[in-house]
């Protein structure tokens, strides 16, 4: 099913990712992930996977990367299209990676396939299958991860609207 990205100014994109992901208040444990819009929800939904720990934020002692190498953060990955690279993965699963994007007129979530390191088979996060499936070593699922991919495949499967 192909998906659309409708123009929006970063600084717009930007308030809008902020207001989802960021809870002002530091003492509360509610705010995202355990609260976001239902179609957010929907378009996650696809992969099984925790969120114990999740980042949009880079690490400088990772290379300005995030979980497992994965790009985070802010990117136009061509004129208009403004993304949001995410990470979230249980301590026991190696973690997925995912955009937020604006698409008829509300932010939306992608999860790639291609460059992401995550059970296909399955739909869900490596170290969350079947308990007797056997478990691969991180080193193996590294070798999936692949930002080149993953932007190959986002800016070709999210067209403008």
């Amino acid at each position: 099913m192909a998906r659309f990205y409708t123009e929006i100014s970063k600084e717009d994109f930007l308030k809008k990712v902020k207001s989802l992901i960021v809870n002002e208040d530091e003492d509360s444990d509610d705010g995202f992930p355990w609260e976001m819009p239902a179609q957010i929800g929907k378009d996650l939904s696809k992969v099984s996977f925790d969120w114990e720990n999740w980042t949009g934020f880079e690490y400088r002692d990772r290379g300005n990367k995030g979980f497992a190498d994965y790009p985070v953060g802010y990117r136009e990955l061509k004129p208009g299209f403004h993304v949001f690279f995410m990470n979230a993965g249980g301590d026991w699963e190696f973690p997925i990676c995912f955009i937020f994007y604006w698409g008829d007129n509300k932010l939306r979530a992608y999860i790639p396939e291609n460059g992401n390191a995550w059970n296909k088979k399955e739909k869900c996060a490596y170290g969350s299958e079947d308990m007797e499936q056997e478990m691969e070593t991180e080193e193996i699922y590294q070798k999936e991860v692949s930002e080149e991919k993953m932007i190959d495949e986002i800016v070709h499967h999210i067209a403008k609207k």
